[in-house]
Order: C-alpha cells, then structure tokens, then sequence
C-alpha cells in the first residue's frame, strides 16, 4: 500500500517540528529567560530587597561572568549578605535566575560559601567571599552538560533509526 505525498510531507513536518521542539527544550531548559544582560544587576538588588537585604547607599556589589553565567555578590554595611547566579539562555540573550541566596546577620554568616552552578553548557562550584571585600571565585574543574546532551540525542537518534531499520519487513 502506497501513501500519497501529502501524507509523507505531513509526517515528515510533524516530526520536523517535534524534533525542534524537543530541541530547544533539551538545550534551554523549561522556563523563561526574562531578563536582558543590562538589566540583570538591578533585578539582583531588587531580588535581595524582597528578602529584606537592603542597603543604605553602601552596600558592596561584586559580579563575575563564568562559562553561560553570571554570578553576583552583596554585602551592606550592615552585613546583611546576598548571592546570586543567573543562567543565559541557549538561543536568545537572555538570562534567569539560577541561584539565589540571601541572609539577614547569620544566615549566611559564614564568610564563604560555596554552591554548585549548572548552568546548561558546564557545571561548576562557585565560591563566594565575604568579610572585608566582597569576591567571587569559580572552581577550575568542571563538568560538561552540553556534552551529556548530545550524547543522549546520538543515542536517542542511533534507536529511532535502528528500530526502523531493523524492524522493516
């Protein structure tokens, strides 16, 4: 039984389309990227504002950009202390929030913090300072994603095909 064209074409759109679709959702992530580089500085402080780390016009901000992702750090002369890493986006030049810490004299009273960033390309540790100067560091080792990614499409890709190949009559 022979199909018509038209119904070759469909298929082979629908599966165009789901392929993308599931693309763009393996490579970016679920979830929007809503704000621009430019803006993410001011999204940060308001970010620490809404848990109550406000400071009086002399507060220390640090940022630092590492692999597809930017991570800040401040601390207000109060010693009122806020992390945060916002991830860039695969397809588009925006960015979101993937970390954010916060502590108001004691939650993170430690002067050094470490969290592991994953930020879609690499996964690393990122080490935060506080104390008498606010700093970042980011490990040297890291572990690659992207490249966990594609294996899984190469895998995925490699079934698909075999099972029509193998199951053709």
């Amino acid at each position: 039984m022979e199909k018509s064209g038209k119904q070759i074409i469909i298929k082979g759109v629908i599966v165009m389309v789901v392929v993308a679709l599931a693309g763009f959702f393996l490579f970016n992530g679920f979830g929007r990227h809503p704000y621009t580089y430019d803006e993410l500085e001011s999204v940060f402080c308001a970010r620490a504002e809404e848990q109550k780390i406000v400071g009086h016009g002399e507060e220390e901000i640090a940022s630092a950009e590492y692999g597809n992702s930017i991570t800040f750090a401040m601390q207000t002369e109060d010693g009122e202390r806020a992390c945060g890493t916002y991830g860039r986006s695969m397809f588009f030049d925006k960015y979101k929030e993937i970390e954010f810490y916060a502590g108001v004299n004691g939650v993170l009273g430690v002067d050094e913090m470490t969290y592991m960033v994953s930020d879609g390309v690499i996964a690393y540790d990122t080490t935060v300072h506080f104390g008498d100067e606010v700093g970042i560091t980011f490990s040297e080792e890291v572990r690659p994603i992207m490249y966990m990614k594609f294996m899984g499409v190469c895998l995925a890709a490699m079934g698909i095909f075999g099972v029509k190949i193998f199951l053709k009559k």
